[in-house]
């Protein structure tokens, strides 16, 4: 499946503000970022679709490493930051951590 199809899903919106929000693009990234937020996907240039989709394959993480399980967008931050597990596999890592 490709990236694009995803784009479309609950929350992807969010994860799109995210990167703006932590200056995780660079400015010309950003600026097509936010111009899909406003406008949507459609409205990009081919130019602009490129760059638009190689920052977010850079910020995303396709599957869990532990349990093979797609990251929602809402998740996916988390995922990028704890190299790539899902919310429930980070959180049952921990826990055996602790014990």
């Amino acid at each position: 499946m490709a990236i694009q199809d995803r784009y479309n899903e609950d929350d992807f919106d969010g994860f799109v503000q995210e990167l703006i929000d932590r200056d995780m693009l660079e400015p010309k990234q950003a600026g097509i970022a936010k111009y899909f937020l406003d406008h949507g996907y459609d409205a990009l240039s081919s130019k602009q679709q490129f760059v638009f989709d190689q920052a977010i394959a850079t910020y995303t993480i396709d599957e869990c490493k532990r349990c093979g399980m797609d990251i929602p967008w809402c998740e996916m931050m988390e995922a990028y930051d704890n190299g790539g597990y899902c919310n429930y596999c980070q959180h049952m890592m921990e826990k055996i951590e602790k014990e």
